[in-house]
């Protein structure tokens, strides 16, 4: 029987891995701060990973990502800074270069219902139970 954490965890593995495809294909993903960056990171993502706070500006982070012409995904914070953010450089991505329209954040906020605010947080929430799925999908791969 999976309890509601562990299908979460599930959920939260299998976004990683379609990051991590995105990704392979081109795609880059962009985080508020540092701490989202290594959540994704111990969760098992591979892909680049553009950090906003590295950045001076939305105008500057708009430049780099739309001079590279790689589909951008934003990850940024449920926060009010992050819806902020999230909305002003949507709009201008919009006009400048590729992006997912928002899918993964979506996806992001429907696999968690909610209740994680931050990409931080990811890791603190499934971490344990990310390493009990990777055993288990590892034991089912060597049954076979």
């Amino acid at each position: 029987m999976i309890h509601k954490r562990d299908e979460i965890a599930l959920k939260i593995r299998e976004f990683i891995e379609s990051l991590n495809h995105e990704c392979k294909a081109g795609a880059v993903v962009a985080v508020e701060g540092k701490k989202d960056e290594i959540a994704l990171k111990d969760l098992g993502f591979q892909g680049e990973i553009l950090v906003y706070n590295n950045f001076k500006g939305i105008t500057n982070f708009v430049d780099y990502v739309s001079r590279n012409g790689r589909k951008v995904i934003l990850l940024l914070d449920r926060d009010k800074k992050g819806r902020t953010l999230t909305s002003k450089i949507f709009k201008k991505l919009n006009l400048l270069c590729p992006h997912d329209s928002l899918y993964y954040k979506k996806r992001f906020v429907k696999m968690t219902h909610g209740k994680i605010m931050c990409v931080e947080n990811l890791s603190n929430y499934c971490l344990p139970f990310a390493e009990n799925y990777t055993k288990f999908a590892f034991e089912s791969r060597a049954v076979i």
